[in-house]
C-alpha cells in the first residue's frame, strides 16, 4: 500500500501474545493454615507413617497427622499408615529413621527445641541412606525467655547434620517443596528438612492449590519401583537398579549397616560420602525445581 507523501502511516495492530498453555495439573483451591496445606494436602497422603512429638508450631502437623491415621486415610497409592506420637523429640527421630531405612516414606514434624533436643539423631541417618523429610516450622530458641514464634536459630543449629534443608517463603512454596524434596531425597538417597517460617507461615490462613492425587502418583511414584541407579556409587551398592525407596534394614536380606569404625576408615567414608552421595544433591534439586514449574 503506497502512502501520500504528508500522511501519517497507519497504525500498526499489537501482535497477538501466544496463549498460555493450561497446565497439567493446576491445582485444586483449598482455604487453610500452611500446617495444614503441608500435612494433609501431601504428607498424608503420599507417606506410610508419621513419627513426631508435639511441640509449637508444627504441633498442629502430628495432630492432623493423626487425625488422617484414625480416620482410615489411604495414600494416593492405596496404603494403610501408621501414627506414632513417641515420648520426645529424640526418641520420635530415632523413631521415624528406623521406620525410613525399611523402606517406607516416613515424615516427622518439630520446631525450636525440639530440633536441637534430636540433633544427635539427625547425624547417623544420611549415612543409612534414609530418604525421609522433616516438616519444620522455624521457631526462635528459648534464651532469656521462651519464644514460640519465627526466628531460625533452630535450624540453623543442625546446618551441619548432612541433611538437605529447603526454606519456603510461603505455604504454597513449602507444600511444593515437600513433594520435590521427597523426589530429591529418593534420588540422593539422603534425608531432608522441608523448613516454613513458625506461626508466620504455618498459622497463615489463605487460600492455596493444593496438588492432585494424579499428580503425587506421577511425580513421585511408588516407593517399591524399580529405578535406574543414577550414579556410579549406587550402581555399586545395588546394582543397575534399586528399589525407589531402598530397604535397607531388611530381615530377609540382612546387611551390615552402621558398623564401629577407626579413624582412617572413618576419614575415608566421610569424604566419600560427601563427594557421591551429597555433591550431586543440588544439580538434582535444580531439576525437579524446573521440572516442576
Amino acid at each position: 500500500m503506497s502512502i501520500p507523501p504528508g500522511a501519517a502511516a497507519p497504525a500498526s495492530k499489537p501482535s497477538a501474545s501466544p496463549a498460555r498453555a493450561k497446565p497439567k495439573y493446576p491445582g485444586i483451591r483449598v482455604t487453610c493454615n500452611g500446617n495444614y496445606l503441608v500435612t494433609q494436602h501431601v504428607e498424608t497422603r503420599i507417606t506410610e507413617g508419621g513419627v513426631y512429638y508435639p511441640i509449637t508450631p508444627s504441633t498442629e502437623g502430628g495432630e492432623i497427622y493423626q487425625a488422617s491415621f484414625a480416620s482410615g486415610e489411604l495414600t494416593v497409592w492405596g496404603q494403610q499408615k501408621v501414627a506414632v506420637e513417641a515420648e520426645g523429640e529424640h526418641a520420635a527421630q530415632g523413631g521415624a529413621t528406623a521406620f525410613a531405612v525399611t523402606g517406607r516414606r516416613t515424615v516427622n514434624f518439630t520446631s525450636g527445641q525440639g530440633i536441637v533436643y534430636a540433633a544427635e539423631q539427625y547425624y547417623h541417618a544420611p549415612g543409612k541412606l534414609s530418604t525421609m523429610v522433616i516438616e519444620i516450622g522455624a521457631r526462635a530458641l528459648t534464651k532469656q525467655a521462651l519464644n514460640v514464634h519465627c526466628a531460625h536459630d533452630d535450624i540453623y543449629a543442625v546446618l551441619d547434620t548432612g541433611w538437605t534443608m529447603l526454606v519456603a517463603r510461603d505455604a504454597q512454596q513449602a507444600a511444593d517443596q515437600a513433594i520435590i524434596l521427597r523426589k530429591v531425597n529418593e534420588l540422593s538417597l539422603n534425608p531432608g528438612m522441608n523448613i516454613q517460617d513458625g506461626m508466620l507461615t504455618t498459622h497463615s490462613e489463605r487460600m492455596y492449590l493444593a496438588p492432585e492425587a494424579e499428580l503425587l502418583r506421577e511425580f513421585l511414584g511408588a516407593v517399591d519401583d524399580q529405578i535406574d541407579c543414577p550414579t556410579p556409587a549406587q550402581r555399586e551398592l545395588f546394582g543397575p537398579k534399586r528399589r525407589r525407596v531402598p530397604e535397607m534394614m531388611d530381615l530377609k536380606n540382612p546387611v551390615l549397616l552402621g558398623p564401629v569404625q577407626n579413624q582412617e576408615h572413618h576419614m575415608n567414608g566421610v569424604v566419600a560420602r560427601r563427594n557421591n552421595f551429597n555433591e550431586p544433591i543440588l544439580d538434582r534439586k535444580s531439576t525437579r525445581l524446573n521440572s516442576s514449574h
